[in-house]
């Protein structure tokens, strides 16, 4: 599949398509005044932009004198993006479109018998990228890009190592042609809790992620902190137990704080008064 074609536009229908996508939903007259754009300047790319479909109307604002104003955001014509979590024993996929709609999501288990086979498990992510695609083709919008959140280090010096990051997009590179991006699973959850989340509002925080395995997402003054090698975050890696009388052993933090560990504690520890124990760590996290 090739990348949908990106129109060529006029540096101020441009200007306000990158504003909206910024900012979100403005009038047309606090785009003018934001772009300072005259009147005609900016009627111009409005009318550019919304015969292509790429903005589109949102509703209409009352000023106090009974003036009113149409609110302009990002349309469907802008296309829509993928994002695909491939986690350690299922790969999810999920379509936004551009003027934030959720289109389609699809999901796939991972095989266990294939789960350290980087070729087998790239087929299983081309797999949901197209059916999630095939759910979408009915709005008629074009995929713009894919974003591919893996459990591993992503940085240069290990992209494209032998079973490296990269290895599970090969088909999806061969077979989708749009820019695909591949960053690390919990540095994405990080950036989306900045974003959307319970971090909004927040330019400097620690998202710390305890499932399967356990890792961290650091965002300082607004931007994702990566460390000199890109793993900043990997504390599962840290040694354990942190004790004068015991032997820490590699990895061990991530064997005694990830799920399966910590829920086997609880069970064994769980007050009677309080009922069932958890069988997931949502659950614990939710009580």
């Amino acid at each position: 599949m090739a990348a949908a074609e990106i129109p060529n536009l006029t540096d101020s229908a441009r200007a306000v398509l990158r504003l909206l996508a910024s900012h979100g939903p403005v009038t047309r007259p606090k785009l003018g005044a934001m772009l300072d754009l005259s009147k005609p300047t900016m009627s111009a790319a409005v009318s550019e932009l919304s015969a292509l479909g790429l903005v589109a109307s949102r509703g209409i604002e009352r000023g106090a004198i009974g003036r009113t104003a149409t609110i302009y955001g990002i349309g469907p014509g802008a296309g829509y993006a993928i994002g695909i979590d491939v986690g350690a024993a299922q790969v999810r996929a999920v379509a936004y479109s551009m003027d934030a709609q959720k289109l389609a999501s699809a999901e796939e288990p991972i095989p266990e018998t294939i789960a350290g086979d980087a070729d087998a498990v790239g087929a299983v992510v081309e797999s949901v990228a197209r059916a999630t695609m095939a759910k979408v083709a009915k709005s008629f919008r074009a995929l713009r890009a894919i974003a591919v959140a893996v459990p591993r280090i992503v940085s240069n010096d290990r992209f494209d190592r032998p079973g490296g990051p990269s290895a599970v997009l090969g088909l999806l590179r061969r077979s989708i042609e749009v820019p695909i991006v591949l960053e690390n699973n919990v540095n994405c959850a990080a950036i989306g809790e900045m974003h959307f989340g319970a971090a909004q509002g927040h330019q400097t925080f620690a998202f710390l992620q305890v499932g399967v395995r356990v890792g961290l997402g650091l965002i300082t003054e607004g931007r994702l902190f990566r460390g000199a090698g890109g793993a900043a975050g990997e504390i599962g890696r840290m040694p354990f137990p942190w004790s004068a009388s015991e032997t820490p052993y590699r990895e061990g933090l991530e064997h005694y704080l990830g799920s399966r560990a910590l829920i086997e504690r609880c069970r064994v520890d769980w007050p009677a008064a309080e009922g069932a124990p958890p069988d997931s760590a949502k659950d614990l996290f939710a009580r």
